[in-house]
């Protein structure tokens, strides 16, 4: 098994959370960078090509660019790290999480006064950084979210809602059961939370990084039929060693009564808020798919990759 399978696998967080149990977090960080540097050094991986090939684009450089030489050992430690952090939280519990990682209160106060002013609110982001940390943070502070994560057939993702769950978070595989929840979860002015940088042949045409992409627009038709609000939110890692979430206003989004087309605008506008923070620290995006697979050279082609959540 890879070392990245096994990270992903159904017992990886497990012996994570054990470690972090034992091991002191500069500790963690030696083995993490130990296991992000056996990971950069195999250039022939499905791991390693996704990275590179998406630094690539993010870049505005060529795949074989040595521009891109190292960017991907950095992406994989800088992930790692969260994968540290992530762990430890899930071996300590929450009672530490806002040591290490905060979140803007505007956001917070933003969202409170959605939903007293009737609106439902669907908190959307990316891979960048440690997205776990964003969720148990909307845990620590109270909010009853529904989490729709990516479909779960293969083994190794179930792990992750397992520990989501231990600690309220209602995380739900994407289906038309989890999604017609959480349509009724935002029409009762509740709170839906999603990733929304991953390629998903099932979207629709958005532009990324001036190319199009298939990516998922499913939360912006949830706002849209239900009239919720919606805030795009990001964990930064700042220089002391800590996380910050963070974001640009809530965004009403513009309801004219073309559900398709008011749909597409919202995906899109959020896809550029995304693409806005990635391009700021692109070695920040934890992105193990290729987005972009014909960026990869041809002899390299048809492979494939999961991401961590």
């Amino acid at each position: 098994m890879a070392l990245n399978e096994f990270i992903n696998s159904y017992v990886g967080p497990m012996a994570g959370a054990f470690l972090g149990r034992v091991l002191t977090r500069k500790q963690a960080f030696r083995l993490a960078d130990f296991i992000a540097a056996k990971l950069a050094a195999q250039e022939d991986s499905a791991l390693y090509q996704a990275v590179r090939s998406n630094l690539a684009v993010v870049k505005g450089v060529p795949y074989s660019s040595s521009e891109l030489d190292g960017g991907v050992g950095r992406v994989l430690q800088n992930a790692a790290h969260g994968y540290v952090d992530w762990y430890r939280m899930m071996a300590a519990g929450l009672d530490g999480l806002e040591s290490v990682c905060e979140i803007d209160e505007s956001l917070i106060h933003s969202a409170l006064e959605a939903q007293s002013n009737g609106h439902g609110v669907v908190f959307v982001g990316g891979h960048i950084s440690s997205f776990n940390l964003f969720l148990l943070l909307l845990a620590k502070k109270g909010f009853p979210v529904q989490v729709l994560s990516y479909a779960q057939s293969e083994e190794h993702h179930r792990s992750d809602s397992i520990l989501r769950e231990r600690f309220g978070i209602n995380a739900t595989p994407i289906s038309m059961e989890s999604l017609r929840q959480a349509y009724h979860r935002l029409s009762n002015h509740g709170f839906v939370v999603t990733a929304v940088d991953r390629p998903d042949v099932g979207g629709s045409q958005l532009t990324f990084f001036d190319r199009k992409v298939e990516l998922p627009i499913g939360h912006a038709r949830l706002a849209i039929r239900s009239g919720a609000h919606m805030i795009v939110g990001v964990v930064r890692q700042v220089a002391d060693g800590t996380y910050k979430v963070t974001g640009p206003p809530i965004i009403k989004p513009e309801i004219t009564g073309n559900i398709k087309r008011d749909t597409l605008t919202l995906a899109q506008r959020v896809a550029g808020i995304i693409e806005g923070f990635i391009r700021s620290d692109p070695e920040d995006w934890m992105m193990f798919l290729p987005v972009w697979p014909d960026v990869i050279p041809r002899k390299n082609s048809g492979i494939s990759g999961s991401p961590s959540i």
